[in-house]
């Protein structure tokens, strides 16, 4: 019953921020989308197109383009990456462009589910053979053995990867900083609207690859992107 009414309560909400968002009243609109967005029970597919539009045609590209990532990430598509590139070299937004590290990170992050199935799939064959070799007391190779290991070794980092790894947008001039501290010193800084990589949390520090080497980021500083 309470959740029917929950859901009842979200579709009235949803109802009037479209109502808003028809009469392009988007400022209102934007303020309820947002209230929804923070839901992970809601599909957030299309609050995050509309979103990306609301912001867009308000002139905030930050947010913008925040959004409009964001949809990315649930639907890729070309058209898309073409529309939130050309939004990035406009405002001069950097990490957004197709390098080799971001391509294989999207990629990660596309088909990480069906890597790790067949990743899986390849160490019950390898155990099965194993198993059936020793049915038959027949000899286990030293090398076949550090083969096993290197595998399983490869597994566990590759299951624990999506925990660490995620993506953000500054969301204000920041500085990156040499340790997770705030008395750590200054390295570089990074001005609102531009995407980095994240690949590791420390309380309310982020650790970021920037110019090849990590550094640190206050977390406030930054949206953090729905995988």
């Amino acid at each position: 019953m309470f959740q029917y009414t929950d859901c009842k309560a979200q579709n009235d909400v949803a109802k009037k921020a479209d109502s808003l968002f028809s009469a392009k009243e988007y400022s209102e609109s934007a303020k309820i989308y947002e209230l929804i967005f923070r839901d992970d029970q809601v599909n957030k597919k299309n609050i995050s197109l509309k979103l990306a539009y609301i912001y867009e045609s308000l002139g905030d590209f930050p947010k913008a383009i925040f959004y409009l990532n964001n949809y990315y990430n649930l639907n890729p598509d070309d058209e898309v990456f073409e529309k939130m590139n050309k939004m990035a070299l406009e405002n001069k937004f950097t990490g957004f462009e197709r390098n080799d590290l971001n391509f294989i990170l999207v990629l990660y992050q596309q088909f990480y589910i069906y890597i790790l199935y067949t990743v899986i799939l390849i160490g019950v064959f390898i155990l099965i053979i194993l198993f059936r070799k020793k049915i038959y007391n027949k000899k286990i190779l030293r090398r076949h053995m550090i083969l096993v290991g290197l595998f399983i070794v490869f597994l566990l980092i590759f299951i624990n990867v999506p925990n660490r790894y995620q993506s953000a947008i500054v969301n204000k001039k920041s500085f990156f900083r040499e340790h997770p501290s705030s008395g750590s010193p200054i390295v570089g800084t990074i001005e609102t609207g531009n995407k980095i990589n994240i690949f590791g949390e420390e309380d309310i520090w982020l650790k970021v690859l920037w110019n090849r080497k990590i550094v640190y980021i206050h977390k406030n500083d930054t949206w953090i992107l729905n995988s």
